[in-house]
């Protein structure tokens, strides 16, 4: 059994490295940006030799070290010289294929770009500290890029937004943010490279993030609700009550994550933020605002926890708002219902008050997706749904739900994702479905039916006698009854 286990692993790498030979990586640059934590952005600028004689190369072959690869969020490749994406497809977890636009002749050479997004990839050293010390991380990764190709030449650059602390024998400074390890020439250097840091910035994760969008034609609503499980992933600190009272008055930082920040749009109404004890009440919205760059204006929704937020705690909580359906559907003369909306909403975490706050802080991207999951829950009568995502997957429709006042049901449409990037963040979903117009009014007419015949049973009802003695007769009867004789 051992002996064709190690055949079903060994197998399937020589067919790659058999149907990848020739392909040589001449000289690999790798830059490491760990800038804006916790999502880790990884460029591998590469130029690939064919050596082959005769064999004409139309793919790429990327690959992922094993420890990252439950933590990458985005994988893209370009050429360098025309800037174009190339298609990239999945053949493994730890293996993925670029398709080249014109095939890679003997002799030629082509330069690209690979990049990848990672998140939380780094780790609070030491793991332990004061509630207003400096927050140090490690980075640690292999010195050589992994790759099914011979490479000649490479080498890692890693740059940082603190200053550097400590790094790997065989790293070189270069300035107080920036170390390079090599150049590395064929497999020598192998061997881990860390690099320690500073950096005081916010960094959260949420474990779970569901977004649900209900669509009422008859209200013209867009109800969105949206459920977070929060982690910080600061390093950990004794709470010291009087410590934080005294930051705040003394306006000293801390590690404690005091309020989150979430954009909502302009249009937004009917706001509430409850968690798992009940409504919270010390949460504000913002009065309309428009941040530099951008087109749309926005609201700001403050919300602030029960308690402050320390390395390593937990915080749960819900919240919603109305937006009116009109500006998200449109309508066309076959009756065929275009609904546009947001892939997923932004949420920053942030140490400051709300008397600090300013619109800069509500696009940090300091809040990473572990598992996101979005449902956008259609009107009863809605059929024909078409679904596009703004990424590779695939939508499922779930049977239909019943709620209190259903009556054929209503349908359900669910996306599932792992490690949000940021740059999904800006992207949209378009849902269109079939919605005929006398299905708006079903419901009326059937809550109107079950009135009238409600009605109806009651008045029949209230004539019935159910008494079990004879009725008697009146007084008026008996009168006729006595003159007859």
């Amino acid at each position: 059994m051992r002996v064709l286990a190690t055949l079903c692993l060994v197998i399937p790498w020589l067919r790659l490295v058999s149907a990848t030979r020739g392909l040589v990586n001449t000289n690999v640059i790798r830059t490491v940006d760990l800038q804006g934590l916790p999502f880790v952005r990884e460029q591998v600028g590469v130029v690939v030799q064919n050596d082959h004689d005769s064999k004409v190369f139309k793919t790429y072959t990327i690959s992922i070290d094993q420890g990252k690869a439950q933590s990458l969020s985005q994988l893209q490749v370009f050429e360098r010289k025309s800037g174009l994406a190339l298609d990239v497809a999945k053949e493994n977890a730890l293996t993925y294929r670029a398709v080249l636009r014109r095939g890679l002749q003997p002799g030629e050479k082509l330069s690209l770009n690979v990049d990848f997004v990672f998140v939380s990839l780094v780790q609070p050293r030491p793991q332990l500290v004061k509630q207003s010390e400096d927050q140090s991380w490690l980075w640690a990764d292999r010195s050589l890029v992994p790759s099914v190709y011979p490479t000649r030449k490479q080498k890692t650059v890693v740059k940082t937004k603190g200053d550097i602390r400590a790094f790997s024998d065989g790293g070189a400074r270069d300035g107080r943010h920036s170390v390079v390890f090599g150049p590395f020439t064929g497999e020598l250097g192998g061997g881990r490279v860390e690099v320690g840091f500073r950096d005081n910035s916010e960094q959260m994760e949420a474990l779970t993030h569901r977004r649900e969008y209900f669509v009422s034609h008859w209200a013209d609503d867009l109800n969105v609700l949206e459920h977070y499980a929060l982690r910080s992933l600061g390093p950990q600190s004794a709470f010291d009550k009087v410590d934080q009272m005294v930051s705040k008055y003394m306006h000293r930082r801390d590690n404690l994550v005091k309020t989150l920040l979430v954009k909502v749009p302009a249009e937004a109404r009917e706001m509430y933020f409850v968690d798992e004890i009940g409504n919270v009440s010390t949460s504000a919205v913002s009065k309309r605002r428009r941040a530099k760059g951008e087109e749309e204006p926005f609201k700001l929704l403050q919300l602030r926890p029960r308690y402050p937020i320390s390395g390593g705690w937990n915080y749960t909580w819900w919240h919603g708002y109305s937006l009116p359906l009109s500006r998200y559907l449109k309508v066309s003369p076959q009756s065929r219902h275009r609904l546009r909306l947001p892939f997923i909403g932004s949420m920053a975490a942030c140490a400051s008050l709300e008397s600090e706050l300013t619109p800069a802080m509500a696009n940090a991207q300091n809040t990473a997706v572990r598992a996101y999951e979005l449902r956008v829950t259609l009107p009863e009568g809605a059929r024909d749904i078409e679904v596009k995502l703004p990424f590779a997957g695939r939508a499922l429709l779930r049977p239909t739900k019943y709620y209190f006042d259903s009556i054929g049901g209503r349908t359900v449409v669910v996306i599932t994702h792992e490690n949000i990037a940021p740059e999904l963040y800006a992207r949209h979903i378009l849902v269109a479905y079939s919605y005929s117009p006398w299905a708006l009014w079903t419901k009326p007419m059937v809550v109107g039916a079950a009135f009238f015949v409600l009605f109806m049973v009651a008045s029949v009802a209230s004539r019935m006698e159910y008494g079990l003695a004879p009725a008697r007769r009146s007084s008026g009867t008996k009168s006729k009854a006595v003159k007859k004789d």
